[in-house]
């Protein structure tokens, strides 16, 4: 696509500082690999192109060998990595020091030439898109005025100019980008387009499904014959029938290439095992050990349905469950859910058990999720023995609904939860761009039977946002419980509480919040928590992360005021075949003054959590 690229390579040679090259025989062991002048791009991306490598310092390892073939490929490889991200008259140097009888040291130099820079990146050929269509393409263009001529930038700088026009309806567009040199160090570059004319969508093919029937794909697919073609219309439907769980990989494209108004798609699907039985096991600062396993059918009875079980067991939590899920409830995206399960928790503050059932609808829209659940549960709480001995706490906790001399609550919770979720985050699991926006009201008692009665609300945003290689992140929570008449219309474990991996790092799981008179948490109706995390990577898999939390319960609903508990620190991830690690050191800038867990004073300003995740 590129007309005029000019990609420099120089041959970099090697050199010996103390003895002159060694027989192809000696085996010589690489002790040190240094990388000097590496300021465009970072040392790490440099580090990880290179074939050569040094010997590990965990002695039963095997020890790296010197190859000066392999080096000199390294070499050239850099300048070609340089070249790629428009830096043509970049020359790598290598310099190859003996340290000992079988030992070398290696330094590579890197002299970076000027860069190519867009003096001007020109669209040409779109006059079929709107102005408003053509200013959104051109803003969001990957490579901008005055930026190096990176081939990634430039080719993906054309992907989304495809892409505009065939979300206007031009499936066979073509796009290319020219470059002409301005001045030294400066070009133009043209994205020319040749739309052709509009089409729409035509015949639908599906292969590759076994088991699976073609209605239960077909129906979500976002697009039928005879709309108009959209590029965006394909990836969703991609989406969803990933989305369904049954199939290790979906592709959709396009197959017509003739120059007929209609565009024939093929849906390729590779079924996976539709019986999956799982196991895991690990361990985190809050659940410190703990193993789980489960077991699932997929395209249970036809139709795409799921039924699913599994237990777990850790020092936290322990119970199990059995869910079932009707993907297609009268329409695409509607789906029907349900589960019963029994789970014991036990937390600093209290122990809890809750046993019952759920039934709900979910409802998916694009990026947007609404849901709607019934609950229907019996909960028992006790809080620890010793809380139970102070007078002045055990007045309180008869307040909150617990028995005065068994320090325990139970009841029937019957409620509605309704939710709404609006996702545009890049990657569910780690995400460096888009925002996550949610909100749950929840109502209990009132003419739903039941031993509680409550209405609460609770509001949880999340931003993130890339600055070159680092991610800003941040989220904001406010939430509120309100009883009907009394304190005790509220369960304990419904009360709020924060503090733990997730929320205020400074303090462990729970231990933000009121306290009775004994220095115990017993939760709060009102919260209000917010979070900053600037994350950055450091090499390879390895990343850190600086963080400050911030946050308050109160007692009474519908409050917010000042004077938050706040924390910071570091952590660093790890980045696993298997999870991203996550190990947080956090610093408390205020106290809970009069806090007590298990009888003891906790006057420690310091925490540790380990665990599987960002924290948000």
């Amino acid at each position: 696509m590129l007309a005029a690229l000019v990609l420099a390579s120089h041959r970099a040679e090697a050199r010996l500082e103390q003895r002159p090259a060694e027989e192809p025989s000696e085996r010589l062991e690489v002790v040190e690999l240094d990388i000097e002048g590496a300021r465009a791009v970072r040392e790490s991306d440099v580090r990880a192109l290179l074939e050569t490598r040094t010997s590990p310092r965990l002695p039963w390892r095997d020890r790296a060998s010197f190859d000066s073939a392999i080096f000199e490929a390294d070499l050239r490889r850099i300048e070609a990595f340089y070249a790629d991200r428009g830096y043509p008259g970049t020359r790598a140097e290598g310099v190859v020091s003996r340290h000992a009888n079988d030992e070398v040291r290696l330094r590579i130099v890197v002299h970076e030439g000027s860069p190519v820079r867009a003096a001007q990146v020109v669209f040409s050929g779109f006059d079929v898109l709107s102005a408003d269509e053509v200013e959104a393409m051109t803003g969001a263009a990957a490579l901008q005025p005055g930026e190096p001529v990176a081939t990634a930038d430039v080719e993906e700088t054309v992907r989304q100019a495809v892409t505009a026009l065939g979300n206007a309806g031009y499936a066979r567009a073509r796009v290319e980008a020219l470059e002409t040199v301005i001045a030294p160090g400066q070009v133009r570059l043209e994205i020319r387009a040749e739309p052709a004319l509009q089409a729409v969508f035509g015949p639908i093919d599906i292969v590759g499904n076994i088991s699976v029937q073609d209605p239960v794909i077909r129906r979500q697919l976002t697009y039928l014959p005879g709309e108009r073609f959209q590029v965006a219309a394909l990836q969703e439907s991609q989406r969803r029938v990933y989305q369904l769980g049954l199939f290790e990989s979906v592709e959709i494209a396009v197959v017509d290439g003739d120059s007929a108004p209609e565009v024939a798609t093929r849906v390729t699907v590779k079924e996976r095992d539709h019986t999956q039985f799982t196991y895991s096991f690990g361990y985190g600062s809050e659940e410190r050990a703990y193993g789980e396993i489960g077991w699932r059918h997929l395209n249970f009875l036809g139709g795409a349905r799921t039924v699913s079980t599994r237990g777990k067991w850790s020092w936290l939590d322990r119970g199990a469950e059995g869910a079932f899920v009707q993907p297609h409830l009268f329409r695409s995206g509607l789906a029907l859910t349900g589960s019963g399960y029994v789970w014991q928790f036990d937390e600093a503050p209290y122990d809890a058990l809750s046993r019952g059932g759920r039934a709900g609808v979910r409802y998916e829209a694009g990026r947007h999720t609404v849901t709607g659940t019934y609950v229907h549960e019996f909960q028992r709480v006790q809080i620890p023995t010793d809380a139970q001995q102070d007078p002045a706490s055990r007045a309180q906790f008869t307040v909150l609904g617990l028995d005065s001399s068994s320090g325990k609550q139970e009841g029937l919770l019957s409620a509605l939860q309704f939710s709404a979720e609006r996702d545009t985050t890049d990657r569910p699991a780690e995400p460096t761009r888009g925002y996550l926006v949610a909100a749950r009201l929840e109502q209990a008692g009132g003419w739903l039977p039941g031993s509680f009665n409550y209405v609460s609300v609770l509001g949880d945003g999340r931003y993130y946002h890339p600055i070159a290689r680092v991610t800003l992140a941040g989220r904001v929570q406010y939430g509120s419980i309100v009883p009907k008449t009394r304190r005790s219309d509220v369960p304990l474990s419904k009360r709020y509480f924060l503090g733990g991996a997730d929320t205020l790092r400074g303090w462990g799981r729970l231990e933000v919040s009121p306290l009775s008179a004994a220095g115990l948490p017993i939760g709060g109706q009102s919260l209000f928590a917010t979070t900053g995390e600037i994350r950055l990577p450091v090499a390879g898999p390895l990343g850190a992360v600086l963080f400050m939390d911030a946050g308050k319960v109160w007692e009474d609903a519908w409050t917010l005021a000042r004077n938050l508990h706040s924390d910071g620190g570091i952590g660093l991830r790890y980045r696993s075949p298997w999870a991203l690690l996550r190990l947080d050191f956090a610093h408390q800038f205020t106290t809970v003054e009069g806090l007590q867990i298990d009888g003891e004073a906790r006057t420690r300003r310091w925490r540790m959590h380990f665990g599987v995740g960002h924290s948000f």
